[in-house]
């Protein structure tokens, strides 16, 4: 599949060819239909979040359809329109976690789609199946990922 990768602080993006992912457990593998740009790329390219990591396929503004579940995942099903965004995950269980302030976690690294975890720049992506936002049948995939 092709997927944009970002290789180093201030490099290209470089447009290579990867084996297609397979979802983890609680994970689910998204046919990408379409993802957003945001400043937050440009942040990570020049550097400036000191979590991130080099290469990464950049892009968390992603709309697409479930094509596969990872082991123990049952919602949301295949052929299942969703939208994932910046956080990739948490640890469910901090002080900020239980207050739905899941940005904040301080009980797991912090894991952030397209900065830490490969985003939406490419054909298809794993995401955190918790974290992924089921969309309504017919919504303009473009207009899903704003």
């Amino acid at each position: 599949m092709r997927s944009a990768v970002l290789t180093a602080p201030g490099g290209p993006l470089e447009i290579v060819e990867r084996d297609e992912p397979r979802p983890g457990p609680g994970e689910i593998l998204v046919r990408v239909t379409a993802c957003g740009m945001c400043f937050s790329e440009v942040n990570h390219l020049r550097g400036h979040y000191p979590f991130g990591t080099f290469p990464v396929v950049p892009g968390h503004e992603i709309s697409g359809v479930v094509a596969a579940l990872g082991e123990g995942v049952d919602w949301p099903e295949v052929g299942t329109p969703v939208g994932a965004a910046w956080l990739y995950g948490s640890c469910g269980h901090c002080d900020q976690c239980a207050r739905g302030d899941q940005i904040l976690c301080t009980g797991a690294p912090k894991q952030v789609t397209g900065v830490n975890r490969d985003g939406g720049y490419t054909e298809y992506f794993v995401g955190r199946a918790g974290f992924a936002t089921p969309l309504p049948d017919g919504l303009d995939p473009v207009a899903a990922r704003r």
